[in-house]
């Protein structure tokens, strides 16, 4: 913690490393106070470095637009109401990932202010291989299950070479999304899967929790589709910023 404060706080040319700005908390302390909470849920430091940039954009959307901006403009709305995104792209390193780190750093920033501040306001990230190793994942006691906020990232990609363990992950995956649809807990969910293929995968297990439509869209009560295009793969090109031109 002391690493990402001195990081954050302490290089802050604003504030001389004060953490304040005249009698107010400088945006230093806010930004520590969101990357604080983040990477203690598990979200990615150096993406949260990305997305907290100015020269970070928004990959292209090609379906979704208007609920996506709904969700970073009104993050109290969402956290009230428990509304959720399922983001998917049709071809891999579109941006996924850092998007759900951008819309989860979206959420924390206004409820890290002081007057919004809550201790048991917690925020959790995993991908699907992570939440499967770990035994607890599969108990409602799970901080998974409970956290405020939660991103599950890349579903559709879990192990799978024998029937018992795609039943007994099913499984887990609709109780998990049952637990935290009733709670109205904001659920964020990548895949390189399209709403349609992944019903098909779990045989139309989730489509009751994940909201997915006879026409094979996403569009209930919580839920909404995002789909991420454009022709760039993000994953090579952060890999090219490593090397001069």
């Amino acid at each position: 913690m002391s690493t990402l404060r001195d990081r954050i706080i302490g290089r802050c040319r604003t504030c001389d490393g004060s953490g304040m700005y005249g009698d107010s908390l400088c945006a230093c302390s806010i930004k520590f106070r969101v990357f604080n909470r983040l990477v203690g849920g598990d979200f990615r430091e150096e993406l949260l470095d990305l997305v907290s940039s100015y020269s970070y954009e928004v990959p292209l959307i090609e379906d979704g637009e208007g609920s996506l901006g709904y969700f970073i403009e009104n993050p109290f709305t969402v956290l009230e109401k428990g509304l959720s995104l399922f983001i998917f792209s049709r071809e891999n390193g579109r941006g996924k990932t850092t998007l759900a780190h951008y819309l989860a750093y979206s959420l924390a920033w206004p409820c890290s202010h002081t007057e919004n501040y809550k201790r048991d306001r917690t925020y959790g990230f995993s991908d699907v291989h992570k939440l499967f190793e770990d035994d607890n994942s599969f108990r409602e006691t799970s901080e998974i299950w409970k956290s405020t906020f939660y991103v599950l990232d890349d579903l559709g990609n879990e192990e799978r070479s024998s029937d018992w363990k795609k039943q007994s992950y099913t499984s887990t995956l609709h109780k998990l999304l049952h637990y935290r649809r009733g709670n109205r807990l904001p659920t964020i969910i990548t895949s390189n899967y399209d709403p349609r293929t992944l019903s098909s995968f779990y045989n139309g297990y989730l489509d009751s929790v994940l909201e997915i439509r006879p026409d094979g869209r996403i569009h209930g009560e919580f839920f909404r589709q995002v789909e991420v295009g454009g022709a760039e793969d993000f994953r090579l090109a952060n890999a090219e910023k490593n090397w001069p031109a």
